[in-house]
């Protein structure tokens, strides 16, 4: 049977095939009235073979009944498959498909072409030999020298290539016997994988497995290479085990050259009502120490209607254990690990009760806190009660120290405030009554106290007011701008009441600064109230976009003025300690910041603090960066603390830090932490990252100071397979941490459709 030649013809298989074998006379001079279809709907898909198929062709020979030969362009569709070639011939009886010349096979975002294909429709089965491959989501493309398809799920292949770079480009490829790809279970595993790298071959495996979507899955994860002045060469050799949906747990074998090999485990729970996460290292015999160290760490959340519980709960063998293995500067410092139990109430968003039981483990000397043996809290608000608003905290702890006093305290705060509200200005008067009852232990132990059951009852009285100030039709630097002015008084009183008699549990100064100006106390926690009788006041202005409303421009500056001395302190040196901004009646320092948008990629910052009695700068921080696009970022920063005598604890820094290209391809990463106090740097990188279409590799050297003032040295190297993996060891957390606003390349999309990737 013949169809008239036409430039283009289009068939629905299953609609015409009875219209053709009954009808086909009275047909035979007239022009096939078919409907052309150009786009496909995935949500008229049936999930069973019995699909319609669509067809066209320059020419269609043939009886739907038996075999229909399609000549030119040749092209057939059913059930998100599409199948081209030269010339193709459907077999109605097997449902098979042959194409000749040109084959092509589109499904689920990979493409298949060469120059022959058999394949059956219903079944989704077929063959390819000498075929190229490309599956589109993650760039992945290659060629075998046989591919079959299975059940339409799972592909075949032998003598394969793999790789995500352009074929203009092929910088690098993996070699495999085999490689089965599962696109139910988003998943390829081959065997004897070899990856070459600018022609060279660098490694082999036996076995190789990679993800195509991002699904959790059993399995290998990218193995990291590192290198550190204290552990040598570091290998850590992650394996993934999917247990079900809500459970996982990961094994990592770590070896390191001068310290010997550690499991690290790490378990992860998720319920409907609760998570957890375990983590556990272990090294047995360490080459340094000769002893056992181990850690452990457990994060878990329960919560359940009203009721919620959380652990974080910390613990080292020894007080090194974090310092020599984790690579972190900031880790490093720590000297306090918590170990927090808590159970908490709330029934309503106005009132919360809470238990918690709070211990510590202290690995570095200095000072030791308080262990909380348990505390139990109580916290309420009322609002809108005629205008007033009532606020209630009640508290009952005991507090356990190996070296230090011991006892319990029972806190009952009430205040109520009555806010004022109007477009542009508010008044909030506030009255508050702080009570402390304490009930202490051996007193024998420790001449100062006196007193085994010492209470106190403390007033305060505060108001707080501020104005808006609107400036319409400002400017700045030639932008449309809203300018405002927004002064801010706060006035607090609390009378003196003689504390020394108290113990100090969980209370020390409160750092000042422009948001603690407005705070009625001088001391964090309950131990100690401040006396005063005192007004903070504060000026800010700030320069507003006229349309977008973004801030352009911010400058605030603020006072405290103190119109008694400040009695209330601590056990020992309390004169000083109470307040350090102030030596008794008269002003406090002066508090400044400013911040700027210069541009749309340039950003400024600072903050100040001026004493007025020593006529110097306290402590400054200044700041500016420039980001005109992604992956282009220079900050330069200024830190500066002279508040205290301790020298080991004054600062006066400068950090330099960049990621910036230097090349279209090449980056330069960066980052400068000098101490002018110590006279050396503080923390150092330096490193590249050369990004190709497909293959990024970065090198990372890092350098700082441990907690004991030596020196660690850190050696990153990766290899990233773009759309693949990578080799060797991920510097990502350190550059982030280190660089603010790195961004790390990434060209895998997150999510992508059946179709998305059709020609």
């Amino acid at each position: 049977m013949y169809f008239p030649r036409t430039r283009k013809i289009v068939l629905c298989i299953a609609a015409a095939s009875l219209a053709l074998s009954y009808g086909m006379p009275a047909l035979a001079g007239q022009e096939l009235a078919l409907e052309s279809v150009t786009s496909l709907d995935p949500n008229n898909l049936e999930s069973n073979g019995g699909m319609a198929s669509v067809i066209s062709a320059d020419r269609i020979e043939g009886n739907p009944e038996d075999q229909l030969h399609l000549i030119g362009n040749a092209e057939v569709r059913r059930g998100g498959a599409i199948l081209k070639g030269d010339r193709i011939t459907y077999t109605q009886a097997t449902d098979e498909v042959k194409s000749v010349g040109n084959a092509h096979l589109y499904r689920l975002g990979t493409s298949f072409s060469g120059p022959s294909m058999k394949y059956r429709l219903t079944e989704k089965s077929g063959e390819m030999q000498e075929a190229e491959y490309e599956y589109a989501p993650r760039k992945l493309r290659g060629c075998a020298k046989n591919i079959r398809f299975l059940s339409g799920d799972t592909t075949d292949m032998e003598d394969v290539k793999v790789t995500t770079c352009p074929r203009d480009e092929e910088a690098w490829f993996i070699r495999l016997n085999k490689l089965s790809i599962d696109e139910y279970e988003q998943l390829a595993t081959g065997q004897w994988a070899t990856l070459h790298f600018f022609g060279v071959p660098i490694f082999t495996s036996p076995w190789f497995m990679f993800p195509i979507g991002n699904e959790r899955r059993s399995g290998f994860l990218v193995p990291t290479l590192g290198m550190s002045s204290s552990r040598g060469i570091d290998i850590m050799t992650p394996y993934y085990f999917n247990i079900a949906p809500n459970y996982d747990l990961t094994l990592t074998p770590r070896v390191m050259t001068k310290r010997g090999a550690m499991l690290r485990t790490e378990t992860r729970v998720l319920q409907e009502h609760f998570s957890a996460q375990l983590f556990y290292d272990y090294l047995p015999n360490d080459k340094v120490t000769d002893e056992d160290r181990s850690s452990t760490r457990l994060l878990a959340r329960y919560n359940y209607g009203p009721w919620s519980a959380n652990v974080d709960y910390n613990h080292v063998s020894d007080d090194d254990f974090i310092s020599d293995f984790s690579g972190n500067i900031r880790e490093s410092s720590v000297s306090i690990l918590s170990q927090n139990f808590s159970v908490g109430y709330a029934d309503s968003p106005y009132w919360n009760l809470r238990a918690e039981v709070r211990k510590n483990q202290t690995i570095r000397s200095g000072v030791i806190p308080y262990e909380k043996l348990p505390s139990l809290t109580f916290n309420s608000y009322i609002g809108n009660l005629g205008g007033f608003e009532i606020t209630t905290y009640l508290n009952a702890t005991r507090f356990a120290h190996q070296n230090l006093i011991e006892g319990d305290r029972f806190v009952a705060k009430t205040a109520v405030a009555y806010p004022l509200r109007g477009a542009a200005w508010f008044v909030t008067p506030k009255v508050s009554l702080l009570g402390r009852w304490y009930q202490l232990e051996d007193i024998d132990h420790y001449p100062r106290y006196t007193d085994k059951s010492p209470s106190n009852i403390t007033p305060t009285v505060s108001v707080d007011s501020g104005l808006v100030f609107e400036r319409q039709h400002a400017s700045w630097f030639g932008k449309a701008a809203t300018q405002t002015l927004e002064p801010r008084i706060f006035y607090t009183y609390t009378p003196y009441h003689n504390q020394d008699n108290m113990p100090v549990f969980d209370t020390w100064v409160a750092d000042l600064n422009l948001t603690s100006l407005f705070e009625e106390n001088a001391f964090t926690g309950y131990d100690r109230v401040s006396e005063a009788n005192q007004i903070s006041t504060a000026l800010t202005t700030r320069y507003l976009d006229a349309d977008t409303g973004v801030e352009l421009f911010r400058a605030s500056i603020g006072q405290r003025q103190y119109f008694n001395d400040q009695r209330v302190g601590f056990p020992s040196n309390y004169a000083t300690q109470s307040d350090p901004t102030r030596i008794g009646v008269g002003r406090s320092d002066i508090f400044a910041s400013m911040g700027a948008r210069l541009a749309n990629s340039l950003r400024a910052d600072t903050t100040l603090q001026y004493s007025t009695s020593e006529e110097r700068f306290m402590k400054a921080m200044a700041g500016i960066r420039w980001q005109p696009k992604p992956m282009s970022i220079i900050g330069l920063y200024y830190r500066f603390n002279d508040r205290t005598s301790v020298e080991a604890d004054r600062i006066k820094q400068v950090d330099l830090a960049l990621q910036w290209p230097l090349t279209e391809r090449l980056f330069a990463l960066a980052r400068y932490n000098y101490s002018f106090y110590k006279k050396r740097p503080i923390e150092e990188l330096i490193g590249f990252e050369y990004l190709h279409n497909c293959w990024t590799f970065r090198m990372v050297v890092q350098r700082y100071n441990t907690e004991y003032d030596t020196r660690e040295t850190n050696f990153f190297l990766q290899l990233e397979l773009n759309g693949l993996g990578s080799i060797g060891s991920n510097p990502d957390t350190v550059l982030s941490r280190n660089i603010q606003g790195y961004q790390a390349p990434s060209l895998v999309p997150d999510n992508f459709g059946q179709y998305d990737y059709y020609e």
